[in-house]
């Protein structure tokens, strides 16, 4: 016999279906992390330093008691927020037990004036094995106001976070109904209390005190609840924070942010492109191999997402010249953790002569909801000799990208027919 193969490189774009708030996460975002660090206390000193000179950022890094674990704290850095240049960081800063906190600081120099947006990233892993990363962002205007450029003296910066990251002052603002023990996931029953937020801070870089500030919040266009701020005095900044557990598709928020300076009403605003963290179910390293029409496919169902997926399944779908075949149609692949993948095999009836594409849907649960996905892949052997006289096709299949476009919502009658019914 000949030898055949043919190499594949597919994106499948599985994308979280939902609206949003910040890491991200959507993914509503999944459960939380046994270990809950939580950064506090960013202080930067001097608070507007001119070019070259030393800029300290201290901060406390803080194991919350509503952890169910230590934690080793492996690295802390002060980078930039869109590139993740470093600026500064420190390795091996030592263990945290429940309710434990400690006190750090990075020192660094800017060379030129501006606005850097910068923030504090803490990596840590919990006594389980788990790896668990804050972010916490920092403003740091350097030069001061006029030197930097800074045109409106009152800004609007919007973030993504999770319950678990906010200090307790800033937890008892978000109004969920709940205390601050139970935001922070003490309360495992309630999944409310698990939703993305996002952080939505007004800073005032000027030498006169904003009053009256509202943000106006808006989501693919459609105004949201209006959020008071109250006033914002010269130098400091304050937050509010909008509930983006409503939020399941990719979408862009929009704040808007009025103030009264003097007599003078104005307005700042900025947006921020929401992606749910969901879980979700990438297939990659897909090979397949044929002997006579029967062909073997094998690969990993993976889950980049942030939260678990639950009742995972593959299966071969018909096409033409393709037919599911006894002993595997169909693969129960069942939990994916967040970050990891579960191998699969499949096995289907080809004609050679028919055969273009094989179908392969991937269907799962994901924060409770049904997703289902069929993804086309290409049959194009080429000739090749087999040192054993066999023949054998070979395809790789790589996931490079997530979409919202090709994630199809299934509905409840639909999934339950095909996930009971073996395909």
């Amino acid at each position: 016999m000949n030898r055949v193969q043919a190499l594949l490189t597919l994106c499948v774009l599985l994308a979280a279906v939902g609206l949003a708030g910040a890491a991200v996460v959507a993914p509503a975002l999944g459960d939380v992390p046994d270990a809950r660090l939580v950064v506090a206390d960013v202080e930067v000193t001097p608070e507007a330093p001119v070019p070259d000179e030393t800029t300290t950022v201290e901060f406390a890094v803080e194991n919350s008691v509503g952890s169910d674990t230590g934690v080793t704290v492996e690295r802390v850095a002060l980078q930039e927020r869109d590139d993740e240049t470093v600026h500064a960081e420190a390795e091996g800063v030592g263990a945290l037990s429940v309710g434990d906190g400690v006190s750090l600081e990075l020192s660094t120099a800017f060379e030129e004036a501006g606005v850097r947006d910068l923030e504090v990233v803490v990596e840590a892993t919990g006594e389980d094995g788990e790896a668990v990363v804050v972010r916490r962002p920092v403003t740091v205007v350097v030069g001061g106001v006029d030197a930097a450029g800074v045109t409106d003296d009152v800004q609007v910066d919007a973030r993504a976070v999770h319950p678990a990251e906010l200090d307790e002052d800033e937890a008892v603002d978000v109004d969920l109904g709940a205390g601050v023990g139970a935001l922070l996931g003490d309360d495992d029953e309630d999944e409310e209390l698990r939703t993305p937020l996002v952080r939505v801070e007004v800073a005032n870089f000027g030498t006169a005190t904003a009053r009256d500030v509202v943000v106006e919040p808006a989501a693919g266009g459609d105004a949201l609840p209006r959020l008071a701020v109250g006033d914002v005095d010269p130098g400091e900044a304050e937050s509010v924070f909008v509930d983006a557990g409503a939020f399941d598709e990719p979408t862009t928020l929009a704040f808007e942010v009025g103030y009264t300076l003097g007599t003078e009403r104005a307005t700042s605003e900025t947006t921020l492109e929401y992606r749910p963290n969901r879980g979700e179910v990438v297939l990659t390293d897909v090979d397949m191999t044929i002997e006579d029409d029967r062909l073997a496919i094998t690969g990993n169902a993976a889950n980049p997402g942030l939260g678990e997926v639950h009742g995972a399944r593959v299966a071969v779908e018909d096409a033409a010249g393709v037919e599911p075949a006894y002993p595997a149609r169909d693969y129960f692949v069942g939990t994916v953790p967040a970050s990891e993948f579960v191998r699969f095999d499949l096995t289907a009836q080809v004609d050679d002569d028919n055969a273009t594409t094989v179908p392969v849907t991937v269907a799962y649960l994901a924060d409770g909801e049904p997703y289902e996905e069929t993804v086309e892949l290409e049959y194009a052997p080429r000739e090749e000799a087999d040192d054993e006289g066999g023949s054998r096709l070979s395809l790789s299949l790589v996931a490079v990208g997530v979409g919202a476009a090709v994630l199809l919502l299934v509905g409840g009658v639909g999934w339950r027919r095909w996930y009971r019914g073996g395909g």
